[in-house]
């Protein structure tokens, strides 16, 4: 069958390598210059950039979609394990965690007595949790209870549900009482697009990741993986097409028949999967007596913050930051508060700085690439002016919290907001993540990813099961895979 895919996003490159590996004729559709979507990258005065996704997160992940496709990940990307895995600011004081779940365990107890051993309490529990999630739910479409009735699921249902019935930081201050070291457990909810206010515990499976598996990074920058799938799905005939902007899905008699083109060329297929935004697709892409989730659905939807993305070359060393480093507000509440119910700018901010430098040639001799992470509510309109000032405020917050004059120091910088989510990537409320991770948006509540009223088209990416990250746009070209599967055995 021919497919037509809209989106280079990871999402959509792995998926066409998936249907392509299966005999279909897979094209791929990009309204960008560069395949990736928000995993991109750029290069300019002499550094390399990485325009989004920064963590490796996940391996088992990357090493089961590797495998389908007759490779590994060994042989597909240089990944190094960073050490330590990442610094964390909280006001003026600092910890670093190592990866290492022994060494940690003693910093958690000179932070707090006692903590050492209830960190590995803790983290046994996350482990359970996330070999639950990644052997029953994360690679389920949800078409039935089958999931639900496994023995290993049914023997944890009790803890699973209590996971689910309480907020991560509810969950994290029951073990710990220092609020730094319930910041460092509850900090991944930001990578779910999420408030640890709000996001199940279910999550605090993501600091297994952190303190088990240790956190890793592939030489090349993220980008690497975009090259490799790229090359993969080369190698299996997937054609992509850059430049090109589609304006709609053609529908007729309840069946996508392809797709309709800015410039109105018309392209036919049997079969239609769209990893652009989701919220565009249903509501821009598709006209209303096709759209199963029109405007409507998404005002009762949840956004993930959107963000202020600096990319900057510094002059010098930057000692003081690792590959990762993370600045924490001391008031934690008052910061998600401001993001996610106020909607207000943060002021101080909990931010995210990466340092690809310190593990790859991504600067000149005698520079640093720096680059730094502040969330934003969703949905505000930041003009270019209001943006630069913005990044000021941040990059001065930086110098009083760690020592760090970044903006003195500055030789290349680049920015980029709100406004340009919505406009390079068509994105829902300018969110940088696509929707949160809110218990009502988790799991088999997540809007699903074939359409409810199109027969043959699907949906892959962020804004469907089972949710944002490189790991879980992998996952879901696997569960996009099956349904494609099911159809075309139907239709054959």
């Amino acid at each position: 069958m021919k497919i037509i895919i809209i989106g280079a996003g990871i999402g959509g490159l792995a998926t066409a390598n998936l249907l392509a590996q299966d005999g279909h004729d897979v094209h791929v559709l990009e309204k960008n210059s560069q395949l990736g979507g928000r995993a991109g990258q750029f290069k300019k005065d002499g550094f390399i950039f990485d325009t989004g996704p920064s963590w490796y997160l996940m391996p088992d992940v990357f090493d089961r979609y590797f495998r389908k496709l007759g490779t590994s990940s060994s042989k597909q990307l240089d990944l190094i394990k960073l050490s330590p895995a990442y610094k964390v600011y909280t006001g003026s004081e600092s910890v670093t965690i190592t990866g290492d779940l022994a060494k940690d365990e003693k910093t958690f107890e000179r932070i707090e007595p006692g903590a050492g051993a209830t960190l590995r309490s803790y983290i046994k529990r996350s482990t359970t949790t996330y070999r639950l999630a990644l052997d029953h739910f994360l690679y389920e479409n949800f078409e039935n209870l089958k999931p639900f009735t496994r023995k290993p699921v049914l023997k944890n249902s009790p803890t699973m549900l209590r996971l689910m019935q309480l907020s991560l930081h509810d969950y994290t201050k029951k073990y710990f009482k220092s609020p730094r070291l319930q910041q460092i457990l509850e900090y991944p909810s930001v990578f779910l697009g999420s408030s640890p206010y709000t996001v199940p515990a279910l999550y605090s499976l993501m600091s297994s990741l952190d303190f088990e598996e240790g956190v890793y990074y592939p030489k090349g920058t993220m980008y690497a993986v975009v090259e490799s799938l790229v090359s993969i799905g080369k190698a299996h005939g997937v054609t992509y097409h850059l430049t090109t902007n589609v304006s709609q899905i053609s529908v007729v008699d309840g069946r996508a028949r392809g797709v309709v083109l800015s410039n109105k060329e018309e392209i036919h297929a049997d079969i239609v999967i769209s990893n652009a935004d989701l919220h565009f697709t249903e509501t821009r892409l598709l006209e209303a007596p096709h759209q199963s989730y029109p405007e409507s659905y998404w005002q009762k939807r949840e956004a993930s913050p959107s963000a202020l993305l600096m990319y900057l070359g510094i002059k010098g060393a930057l000692p003081e930051f690792e590959h990762h480093t993370l600045l924490f507000t001391e008031n934690w509440h008052t910061n998600f508060d401001a993001i996610f119910n106020k909607k207000e700018l943060p002021n101080p901010a909990s931010l995210y700085i990466s340092k690809t430098s310190q593990s790859d040639a991504t600067a000149p001799k005698g520079h640093e690439n720096i680059f730094v992470l502040v969330p934003l509510p969703a949905g505000k309109n930041i003009s270019s002016e209001e943006l630069v000032t913005l990044a000021d405020t941040y990059l001065e917050q930086i110098h009083v919290t760690t020592g760090v004059d970044l903006k003195s120091r500055t030789v290349s910088r680049t920015l980029f907001g709100p406004n340009d989510f919505d406009e390079k990537f068509n994105a829902w409320q300018s969110t940088m993540l696509g929707p949160s991770h809110k218990l009502s948006q988790s799991a088999f509540f997540r809007t699903p990813n074939t359409s409810k009223r199109v027969k043959n088209l699907f949906y892959v990416g962020a804004g469907t099961v089972p949710g944002v990250g490189v790991p879980m746009c992998l996952i879901s070209a696997e569960l996009v895979q099956k349904r494609v599967a099911t159809y075309t055995k139907r239709n054959i």
